[in-house]
């Protein structure tokens, strides 16, 4: 029964989209992105710049060609004063809604300390959220692959890693039996297991057959989709369902892993992680690193001395918890670090934008999200206060593998 009520409100849901007046922003662009060689990293930015630029739906309150330049694919070199001996590089893969944008911080972390960052973007993002309507898993991976490929050419250590649907496709890569190995992989909140919607994602494309979106939500972020489409649903299925296998089906996995992720996390189920984490991916280097509320302990029965973990509640900043997409933003972003432009209010839980805005700033707190009501108004998270630790991590489980033996 429960199936079938949730089945009765995604068509209730598409009745009701059907029935929105259609604008630029829910129907596909002019072009799309496919998935062809990466021979020429430049001649592909400048591809994607052509494409973004068609494509694209600004929002408002920014200018419309920084907007293209956002959502852009980009590499970032190591920093000039790297040595020009054995060259490490890294491909990071974006989540889903999102674009290359959320990696800014990283990347330049990364960069400083000598390995080569490339981003891509995926299809169907970074535009308008109607170019979702037609993205495919399919063309996804065939991106993340010629990518890693093109990168793997081009340095002499390449590791792959990404964040959410970016690191479910990066993780379906790396334990993967086609290309070149990775040395190892980074997956950040990965889409590995999703928490309350799981079960339903196979209705997904029963429902896209009467209409194309759950819902259609103000946009709001000139670097990621709030409204979601069925088929987006669909797509992140079937990426899920591939990266499980890749997991589920090795008793132990060798390959290198770092996977950082945030207890309150509303969208990946971290129970799940951990367990693969613990049980499955046997290299004793592998590093875990936790955002969560530590005057609470962590279970015994889920102890690892690989897992570390930084206090999540910090009340002194009105931070009840980290949301998911806070993760891999430093304090000091340009859209969503403190008092920038998307800090405050996006996406406040139970009470209205205006109303969120007019919150005195002592009032308003910030967590992940949620759908209850919490003892006190909260907005999402949009950065991490911890970023230089979690980059720091990231850079020292790089480092270390970088240095390891050939097998």
């Amino acid at each position: 029964m429960t199936i079938l009520r949730t089945l009765i409100v995604l068509l209730v849901l598409a009745a009701t989209a059907a029935c929105a007046t259609s604008t630029q922003l829910y129907r596909p662009g002019p072009s799309t992105l496919g998935a062809e060689p990466v021979t020429d990293f430049d001649r592909y930015v400048e591809s994607v710049k052509a494409y973004v630029d068609t494509n694209l739906v600004p929002v408002d309150g920014f200018e419309r060609e920084q907007q293209v330049l956002w959502n852009l694919p980009y590499r970032l070199e190591p920093a000039a004063v790297c040595s020009s001996g054995d060259r490490t590089g890294i491909l990071l893969v974006h989540g889903l809604s999102d674009s290359p944008f959320v990696f800014r911080d990283l990347a330049r972390y990364l960069a400083d300390r000598c390995v080569e960052v490339r981003t891509l973007l995926l299809q169907g993002h970074g535009t308008r959220p109607g170019d979702m309507v037609t993205a495919s898993a399919d063309v996804w991976r065939d991106q993340v692959r010629n990518h890693f490929i093109a990168l793997s050419q081009d340095v002499d250590r390449a590791f792959i890693g990404g964040f959410s649907l970016g690191g479910a496709l990066a993780t379906d890569y790396a334990l993967s039996e086609t290309g070149p190995r990775p040395e190892g992989l980074i997956a950040i909140a990965p889409a590995w297991q999703l928490n309350g919607l799981r079960d339903y994602l196979w209705l997904a494309p029963i429902a896209d057959v009467f209409a194309d979106f759950v819902e259609k939500e103000p946009e709001l972020n000139p670097v990621k989709y709030e409204s979601f489409s069925f088929n987006a649903g669909s797509q992140i299925g079937d990426v899920i369902s591939a990266a499980q296998g890749r997991i589920i089906q090795q008793e132990s996995i060798d390959m290198p892993l770092f996977l950082a992720a945030t207890e309150a996390d509303s969208v990946i189920n971290l129970e799940f992680l951990v367990t693969q984490f613990r049980e499955r991916f046997s290299n004793s280097g592998n590093a875990m690193v936790i955002f969560r509320d530590t005057r609470t302990p962590w279970p015994d029965a889920q102890a690892d001395e690989r897992i570390r973990f930084l206090n999540s509640y910090l009340p002194d900043a009105n931070i009840l918890e980290f949301s998911h997409q806070s993760l891999l933003v430093a304090p000091d972003n340009e859209l969503y670090g403190l008092g920038a432009p998307l800090q405050r209010c996006l996406e406040p839980n139970n009470i209205s934008l205006e109303g969120c805005r007019q919150l005195p700033e002592e009032d308003l707190w910030f967590s992940a999200w949620h759908d209850t009501e919490r003892p006190v108004y909260t907005s999402r998270l949009t950065y991490n206060p911890w970023f230089e630790d979690l980059a720091e991590a990231v850079g020292t489980f790089i480092q270390a593998n970088e240095s390891r033996e050939a097998p």
